[in-house]
């Protein structure tokens, strides 16, 4: 909500469409999460927000319903913008593919906002789903040569793949720098990661974390000329996850993740600074038709 109240201030909203995503219901979280969602409405309303904007899907609903949210967008303007702030991946994946593959948007910036902080008094999330492929994302080949991993907060469905298969190895992109809180949740993930496994299964390399050309840019020179068949996961931040995204969308490359059920009410908290003009990060990924980020 940052991103778009930033970008109304500046009269740069002509339409709008909101999802609201509902977790799996959570005796632990129940009470918190209603009076978490209600705060937001009344704040959105507060900011002049058009309710009737706002889509409601679950969080496990079917690709086809996503697909639908994503087409009301390509068809609302040839100018989009897709705040993938509080997006869960398997629904901001299949909406930029939308969005990118779409002759109808033009042009199309991806925005992403800074926390201030993040939950430390439990987990982050609970109950996640089993190791799969992304809605839309199962890949050409179902035999990758080389695995490129995203860490974050979330690794330990990608700990029990690493066990299963002991030939694999991985490309484990690290954001850094990044926030103390950050780098520390980052570098537990890699040492559980690491934990049993012999150190030459993984290479590791440093990705600036709000740098999505980086991390697009890194990808490319990993997969190599020609280039290798990829699989992705995206475990870390949203802008080296949209980066991934990017790059499967060209290649067709498979793209596996672990979706938590249930999120921490307080899973992040404010804005970078308390300043949106600072917090508010923007990626251009189309201009008058021409995609940036082509392979």
């Amino acid at each position: 909500m940052c991103a778009w109240g930033h970008l109304r201030r500046q009269s740069a909203v002509v339409s709008e469409s909101f999802a609201q995503i509902q977790d799996a219901d959570s005796d632990k979280y129940r009470d918190r999460t209603r009076a978490a969602i209600e705060a937001r409405r009344l704040e959105f309303t507060r900011l002049h927000g058009d309710l009737t904007a706002i889509r409601q899907f679950e969080l496990m609903t079917e690709l086809f319903h996503i697909q639908a949210f994503a087409k009301e967008a390509e068809n609302a303007s040839s100018a989009v913008v897709l705040d993938v702030t509080s997006l869960p991946k398997r629904f901001f994946f299949p909406i930029l593919r939308t969005l990118v593959m779409s002759a109808n948007v033009r042009n199309l910036l991806v925005t992403y906002t800074s926390a201030a902080t993040y939950a430390d008094d439990a987990p982050l999330y609970e109950d996640p789903e089993d190791w799969r492929t992304l809605p839309g994302f199962g890949g050409a080949t179902a035999q990758p040569e080389m695995w490129i991993v995203s860490v974050g907060f979330l690794v330990e469905s990608l700990r029990g793949y690493i066990g299963d298969n002991p030939n694999e190895k991985m490309k484990i992109l690290i954001p850094f720098p990044a926030p103390l809180p950050v780098l520390k949740r980052t570098w537990e993930s890699v040492a559980n990661l690491e934990q049993g496994h012999s150190g030459n299964r993984f290479d590791k390399y440093r990705v600036e974390t709000l740098d999505m050309s980086a991390a697009f840019n890194r990808i490319g020179s990993l997969a190599g000329s020609p280039p290798k068949p990829l699989a992705f996961a995206p475990f870390g931040p949203k802008p080296t996850s949209a980066a991934m995204c990017l790059y499967a969308i060209q290649r067709n490359s498979s793209v596996h993740y672990q979706q938590p059920t249930v999120y921490h009410p307080d899973y992040s908290r404010g804005i970078r600074s308390n300043d949106a003009a600072s917090a508010v990060n923007a990626y251009w990924i189309k201009h008058e038709g021409e995609f940036l980020y082509a392979v």
